[in-house]
């Protein structure tokens, strides 16, 4: 017989309100059966109803107490199984039972309870500081995030840190109001009251989770290094400044400055892909600015969205161009939009085609606008 997953609409240290939503369920034909994270899996039975009482466990534990088991179960309760490896399930049909007719015993169990809980913040603690300082972003970040919106999503992890602070957040207030509905709850059983269970406090875990799921998947796409692959520059279609210049055009043997491949950033699930290549020609002196040498400096990057890469685009006509403005061309080859910014013998082209941008910069006596099509051609390859 299969499972039926539901997500907990309580939260998990609610006891009454845990143990009111299992009553229900068993009144509707689902009969509890294990717990994965937020969610609580039920096995389909007869509807009836039952009085159900969860007993907190003395630490963490995916294993049954057969010495519980027994206990209860001379009192006619039935083991059903383990609550997030913090509660032990029993249910009765007889809805008059109570599991501890002693308050004292309740209270201390309850007790100890609590504080194991409250230990067991530590870890949640820890997880915040590593997940948050995982995707910092450091102050430049947040003066890019301000002036250069569309570049900040394509050279920081904005998006990841954004999730992970709201995921965090829902979390860890799941957290604590669970810790306040224990509290309430030894106080209640104390005094002899019924306390009332809360209505939404799974919810905070549930969307908690939600938000975090995806972090979670870019986060084992790092470890496993998936957001970093180059390929080979030969057979790519990327321009080269040999294309530009001509075959006999000599190049530097430094091959830091002449690469042999293309820097590929894969655009995990919540950062966009990005390309990155470059060729410097020859230079014999060591004193000698990289900046006057003839090269060709390629950055591509690919959004979810096309109107970030339009923005992209608007970035980057923005940068120090001095009196002399972009030049909007003709937009063939199937591109959206192309501009150049020429000064003197240095060149800056931008292309845009739907989600992908094209920044080409450029130091030499040719013209850019004359190899657009290749360009063109090269964004059809990525």
């Amino acid at each position: 017989m299969g499972l039926n997953f539901r997500f907990t609409p309580v939260n998990g240290y609610d006891l009454p309100g845990l143990e009111r939503w299992l009553e229900a369920m068993a009144a509707r034909g689902l009969r509890f059966a294990l717990t994965m994270g937020p969610l609580t899996a039920f096995e389909r039975s007869r509807p009836e109803p039952l009085r159900f009482h969860l007993e907190p466990a003395r630490e963490k534990t995916a294993e049954e107490d057969p010495e519980l088991t027994a206990l209860y179960g001379s009192q006619g309760w039935e083991f059903l199984g383990i609550f997030r490896k913090n509660f032990f399930v029993f249910a009765t049909r007889d809805l008059t039972a109570r599991a501890h007719t002693d308050p004292e015993t309740l209270s201390y169990s309850l007790k100890r309870f609590f504080r194991q809980k409250l230990l067991g913040g530590l870890g949640l603690a820890l997880c915040n500081l590593l997940l948050l300082q995982f995707y910092r972003i450091g102050s430049w970040g947040w003066t890019q995030l301000k002036y250069l919106p569309a570049e900040a999503l394509a050279t920081r992890p904005l998006v990841p840190l954004a999730l992970s602070v709201l995921g965090l957040l829902l979390v860890d207030l799941s957290y604590f109001q669970g810790l306040f509905l224990l509290m309430r709850h030894r106080r209640a059983v104390r005094d002899g009251r019924s306390p009332a269970p809360s209505r939404w406090g799974g919810r905070l875990l549930i969307a908690g989770t939600l938000v975090l799921l995806p972090v979670l998947v870019q986060t084992l796409g790092y470890v496993a290094g998936r957001e970093f692959q180059p390929f080979d520059l030969e057979g790519s279609g990327f321009v080269t400044l040999t294309d530009i210049e001509g075959e006999d055009f000599p190049l530097t043997g430094d091959y830091m400055q002449n690469m042999d491949y293309v820097s590929h950033g894969t655009g995990l699930l919540l950062e966009p892909e990005n390309w990155y290549y470059h060729q410097y020609g020859a230079y014999h002196h060591a004193t000698v600015s990289l900046e006057t040498v003839p090269h060709l400096k390629i950055q591509a990057t690919r959004y979810a969205l096309p109107v970030l890469a339009a923005k992209r685009a608007e970035e980057w006509t923005s940068w120090n161009t001095g009196a002399r403005p972009y030049q909007e061309l003709e937009a063939g080859d199937g591109l959206d939009r192309a501009m150049i910014h020429r000064s003197e013998r240095f060149q800056q082209l931008i292309l845009l085609r739907g989600r992908t941008v094209l920044h080409v910069e450029y130091l030499g006596s040719r013209d850019l606008a004359d190899f657009i099509p290749d360009f063109a051609r090269m964004l059809d390859n990525l």
